[in-house]
């Protein structure tokens, strides 16, 4: 085998095992859960702390969303909550012993230039998706939701990456831990503190037969331009595993956000 052919193989390989190891990775399946000690916030408002895992046990306190905790322990039992079933949680709160349901915890909870914002699961059918619950400052919240497409993500927020006009950027960013499972993620850009779907980015790879590869460029990153987003596409598909690229296409324009969303640059 060529060597330039299989520097190219170990480098799709390297992309379907990669993982961004400074974030917490979220998943959707039974196993992916909170864990002892571990600190987490009030996805639900006005949620009941009771008193045993179940919804007919006594009620020991109410709180309002985003209220911390330490989770204790995962129980057995479980409950159906927006489309999915979650297991009970034992929790600390205040040194108060409680059960609350999993699935009014949130993932997790980021802070983009002082919003707060918390995430939680819903499901319909065969379709996951991802909750998004913003703080307002009156104790309120606004929620919207983005389709999954990938049950493995990590959220990052990546500052506002050069761009001018909006308050930073959160990345649903898929996990393609696997040779032809989709990766790529869901951008989210936070102007005047509310979040707004931007794009939707694939890639997928399956090492020496085919690639497809979207990717922003910001105006911070190299050969980024300043006030636009140079969004990039690439195609490869391959003979064979000892052929070179039978076709490769690469497709690139430039991007401006303007009013909520991204449009195509004068």
């Amino acid at each position: 085998m060529k060597a330039k052919q299989m520097l190219s193989i170990l480098t799709l390989l390297a992309i379907c095992l990669f993982a961004n190891a400074q974030e917490k990775l979220h998943c959707i399946y039974d196993d992916c859960g909170f864990e002892p000690g571990q600190i987490v916030y009030l996805f639900g408002d006005q949620v009941r702390l009771r008193e045993a895992p179940s919804i007919q046990s006594k009620v020991l306190k109410t709180l309002p969303i985003g209220m911390p905790m330490i989770v204790q322990e995962k129980h057995e039992n479980s409950w159906p909550y927006k489309g999915v079933d979650h297991h009970f949680y034992k929790v600390d709160y205040k040194g108060t012993e409680a059960y609350i349901l999993g699935g009014l915890l949130a993932l997790e909870k980021k802070v983009i230039n002082k919003v707060t914002h918390l995430f939680g699961r819903s499901k319909s059918g065969d379709e996951d998706y991802l909750l998004i619950r913003t703080l307002q400052e009156d104790g309120s919240f606004q929620e919207k939701s983005t389709r999954l497409v990938n049950g493995q993500f990590y959220l990052t927020s990546m500052g506002t990456k050069g761009l001018a006009h909006i308050d930073g950027i959160l990345l649903v960013d898929y996990m393609a831990e696997a040779c032809g499972v989709e990766g790529g993620g869901i951008y989210l850009f936070q102007q005047e503190g509310q979040l707004h779907q931007a794009a939707r980015l694939s890639q997928v790879s399956d090492a020496g037969a085919y690639y497809f590869w979207e990717e922003f460029i910001f105006p911070e990153d190299k050969h980024g331009i300043i006030g636009k987003i140079r969004y990039k596409k690439e195609v490869g598909e391959n003979y064979d595993e000892t052929a070179h690229w039978k076709k490769k296409s690469i497709e690139t324009k430039e991007l401006v956000w303007s009013n909520n969303s991204l449009v195509l640059a004068q």
